[in-house]
């Protein structure tokens, strides 16, 4: 399998969840652009970058302006920006942001370090979970679905994914906030083909030993809604970044 070669410093982010409307919100997101990741040689965005996205025109409304800014920028001064699609933004388009986020619809093999590394959003870990995989995996993702949801009045489209989405929490209510458990089956059948996995979906930054050895380790990154996190590989090591608290 040829690979990508990533050079640290790296950033891993997923699960910012920005929501149409939400100025502060975008602006706490704009701001960790603008930071952080203005020292990275690659931006890992892993999915869910959006809490819904259903399309180009959404991309184009003009409230989103300031998030292209901030991506042009910090491509301008040498970041390489990947985006991964989530279980909500399966939706983003190439061009997005002037055309450049490299957008990728799947996992993500690499090299870091000489350490085979492979980047998901997660939810394709979830593979005890059919309902899921049959239903939000495939289902909503075939073609003419997709067109579907690009082509309605741009209003009727956010109102069937703002609806999609109430639906998805009901199902997950009760459940503990951390879903570790739901992804460690299918990263475990990753044993042997990945050193180190990334991974989002479940919402918890952590690091897991996979293998009891510390030989293959998942690193999962938690939502901002909880606070704004990421991962960071520097070349040596992979740490877990959780931003202070604010007031």
């Amino acid at each position: 399998m040829n690979r990508d070669v990533l050079e640290p410093p790296v950033i891993f982010v997923s699960d910012v969840h920005l929501k149409q409307g939400d100025a502060e919100y975008l602006a706490r997101f704009i701001e960790f652009l603008r930071g952080p990741c203005m020292g990275a040689r690659h931006l890992v965005i892993h999915g869910d970058l959006f809490e819904f996205y259903v399309g180009p025109r959404q991309g184009r409304d003009p409230w989103w302006a300031p998030l292209h800014a901030a991506f042009r920028a910090l491509a301008g001064n040498g970041t390489s920006i990947t985006v991964l699609h989530g279980n909500r933004d399966y939706q983003i388009e190439p061009g997005f942001a002037g055309g450049v986020l490299q957008v990728r619809p799947g996992d993500w093999s690499c090299l870091a370090g000489g350490k085979r590394l492979r980047i998901s959003h997660g939810d394709e870990l979830c593979v005890d979970d059919w309902s899921y995989q049959i239903f939000g995996r495939w289902l909503l993702r075939l073609a003419p679905l997709r067109w579907l949801l690009r082509t309605l009045p741009f209003g009727l489209s956010c109102q069937l994914a703002v609806s999609y989405r109430r639906f998805s929490r009901a199902r997950w209510r009760g459940h503990t906030p951390g879903r570790l458990d739901s992804i460690l089956k299918g990263a475990k059948m990753r044993l042997g083909e990945e050193d180190i996995l990334v991974a989002g979906h479940i919402h918890q930054l952590a690091a897991t030993d996979l293998d009891g050895r510390g030989t293959t380790v998942l690193y999962t990154t938690g939502a901002w809604e909880d606070g704004a996190n990421h991962i960071l590989w520097d070349g040596r090591d992979f740490r877990l970044v959780m931003a202070a608290s604010r007031g």
